[in-house]
């Protein structure tokens, strides 16, 4: 059975998924890394479901159902 860390290298290596770097405020930055450990995962993990949903919502708003 692959551990959270074996999952989250099989998806980052996926073709779909591209880098780049993003510069917080430090007390941003402190906050996202405890919600992280919180929630026992990587901060850029976490980071990347908080974005998608923000996304989400964006979408819809734009965008309602008709």
């Amino acid at each position: 059975m692959m551990d959270w860390r074996q999952i989250l290298l099989e998806l980052m290596s996926q073709s779909d998924r591209v880098q780049t770097s993003i510069y917080f405020p430090k007390d941003i930055h402190e906050a996202l890394v405890r919600w992280a450990q919180e929630e026992d995962r990587p901060i850029s993990n976490l980071v990347v479901r908080i974005i998608s949903k923000a996304v989400e919502e964006r979408d819809k708003k734009q965008n309602p159902p008709q």
